[in-house]
């Protein structure tokens, strides 16, 4: 295992448990915590939204879209494609595929995007599976396709965050520093890597937006 990265959990022993607590959820149920909402979520969506915006005319497929709170920015000037384990949980009108994100060529059917979205999954990935899911990526991209990204940082409140995310339910996440992510896309075969650094309220960082070109 790379010697930066912070696992950031106790041994991982099923990595569909994470996901589990999400079967019995409605559409209406699944919002997120308030607390993060307002400590870092809000903050970082500052970022996250403004450059979700400048998409138009493309085809975007949206790993982890949950809920669809990204997506439903999105699906006016683009065509969406949405892949999460649990796909009752949007209910808007776009493509769902049921299934992993390491498995992405297979779910979408050989189908290519200019643009693969995913917002707050990765800190789901232990480091092999991150692997697979950057490999995945770069095979459903078209030609200089966008990869964008959200990952936890080891730094302040990400490292908390996922910390008392074990502690407190029992659930596995994982942060990694900028370096690693840095090095994992470019082993992958991405070139013009940027990070863009998400803080929370005061501006304690706890996140990156990363995009990258293949």
């Amino acid at each position: 295992m790379n010697s930066y990265s912070r696992k950031c959990k106790i041994k991982h022993t099923d990595e569909m448990k994470n996901y589990e607590r999400y079967k019995s959820l409605t559409a209406e149920d699944c919002k997120r915590e308030l607390f993060m909402l307002l400590l870092c979520r809000i903050p970082a969506d500052r970022k996250i939204i403004p450059y979700l915006s400048t998409l138009k005319g493309k085809k975007i497929l949206d790993v982890g879209c949950g809920s669809g709170f990204y997506t439903k920015l999105l699906i006016e000037k683009n065509k969406v494609v949405g892949i999460d384990q649990n796909p009752h949980l949007c209910r808007l009108s776009i493509p769902l595929h049921k299934g992993d994100a390491t498995d992405l060529s297979t779910l979408v059917g050989g189908e290519k995007f200019d643009v693969v979205l995913s917002t707050w999954m990765t800190e789901y990935l232990n480091p092999e599976q991150l692997n697979s899911f950057l490999s995945e990526v770069k095979k459903v991209l078209n030609k200089q396709g966008i990869f964008i990204s959200t990952f936890i940082s080891t730094y302040c409140l990400g490292y908390t965050y996922v910390k008392l995310a074990k502690i407190l339910k029992g659930i596995d996440k994982y942060c990694y520093p900028k370096k690693e992510i840095i090095n994992k896309l470019k082993n992958t075969g991405f070139t013009n890597i940027k990070i863009i650094n998400l803080n929370s309220w005061l501006y304690i960082p706890w996140a990156y937006l990363v995009v990258a070109e293949k």
